[in-house]
């Protein structure tokens, strides 16, 4: 189970992190970029719909006196499925001297639905396994396969949120920090975008949390505080919705562990700014750290490596050690990267005497 690769570089500053206002509407957005692409796309559609229309009409027609098609929905729409519009039906019938009182109209059958919906969940499946990808093409592959289902399938949120969660990925093979921020400003908006139209997706929330943590490397303490207002609320929605997901439970553990470990005037800060500062102890991170290891599938270094770190916090260094071992057996993993591995190996040399 893919777990993402920067959160030890993100959340510590993300327990202080801060919501921009996701300004843009997504769709618009990637409307905009590719207006031209967009527009080229329709026009060679619209001249195969034209052809289909002008052979449905014809069957249309000739059946007319022996049947009545009747509406199973109450949006009713031509075989064309909204992409010719009214005026340009009406221009096809004129020059084809057909009356349009004559055009009957028919609802887009379940089928049909069931057919556009199973393409779309199919296209996501395969997106879905390469986003898992640390190859930099494959996952630029994906969000210009995402930019073109967002055109094709406006608002939709299923849509958005791999847009901001493949922003994410792509953030983190730049070393470039304006690159970086703007990845993760896209991410944010896109991710905006997706709670505005579904509030109970565990992956918008979980996704939108990550990318807040990610954008706190770029704001003042004041904000980054209240960034960590926001992304423990986004966490603490998608584990109510998916509490099984190992990840989250890291999350929050992770949050827990930095805000047990803030220094006295940063305390003092928060409390300035908030009546009722964040507050954890290393015990209530060790819990979700804990909580995430029994429910993974797979070997987790970096969930053992904090483990480990919240029993030195809590000076039982055997068991720290223990920990640490089992760390270092791991296999390298997609979650993991050779920070952690030295992580692991300094706290190790540091408490050898407790082996």
């Amino acid at each position: 189970m893919p777990v993402v690769n920067s959160f030890n570089a993100f959340l510590g500053a993300a327990v202080l992190g801060v919501i921009s206002a996701a300004g843009l509407y997504i769709a618009e957005h990637y409307r905009q970029e590719k207006h031209r692409h967009a527009m080229a796309k329709d026009l060679a559609r619209l001249d195969q719909e034209l052809t289909q229309v002008k052979r449905e009409l014809e069957q249309l027609l000739s059946k007319k006196n022996e049947k009545t098609v009747k509406s199973k929905r109450s949006r009713t729409v031509n075989k064309a499925n909204s992409v010719v519009s009214n005026s340009t039906v009406d221009d096809y019938l004129s020059a084809s001297n057909v009356d349009s009182s004559d055009l009957e109209f028919y609802d887009v059958s379940d089928d049909e639905v069931e057919a556009v919906s199973s393409n779309l969940i199919s296209t996501l499946n395969e997106i879905d396994k390469k986003l898992d990808s640390d190859i930099i093409f494959e996952l630029e592959k994906c969000l210009e396969t995402l930019k073109d289902l967002c055109l094709e399938y406006p608002e939709n949120p299923e849509i958005l949120w791999r847009i901001g969660k493949v922003h994410h990925k792509i953030s983190e093979k730049s070393d470039e920090k304006d690159f970086i921020q703007e990845q993760i400003s896209k991410g944010i908006e896109a991710c905006d975008a997706a709670l505005k139209l579904k509030t109970d997706s565990a992956d918008i929330h979980k996704w939108y949390a990550i990318l807040i943590g990610s954008r706190s490397d770029f704001v003042p303490l004041q904000e980054k505080i209240s960034d960590g207002h926001l992304f423990k609320k986004h966490v603490d929605e998608a584990i109510a919705i998916t509490p099984w997901d190992p990840s989250l439970h890291y999350l929050l553990g992770r949050f827990k562990y930095e805000i047990a470990g803030l220094k006295w005037y940063e305390r003092k800060v928060a409390a300035a700014l908030y009546a009722e500062p964040p507050n954890a102890t290393y015990a209530d991170a060790l819990l979700h750290f804990v909580e995430a290891e029994k429910l993974a599938n797979f070997e987790w270094k970096e969930n053992k490596l904090m483990i480990a770190k919240c029993k030195i916090a809590e000076g039982d260094y055997w068991e720290a050690v223990s920990w640490l071992e089992k760390a270092s057996s791991c296999k390298q993993g997609d979650c993991l990267d050779d920070k952690v591995d030295s992580e692991v190996n300094a706290l190790l040399e540091k408490y050898n005497g407790y082996r």
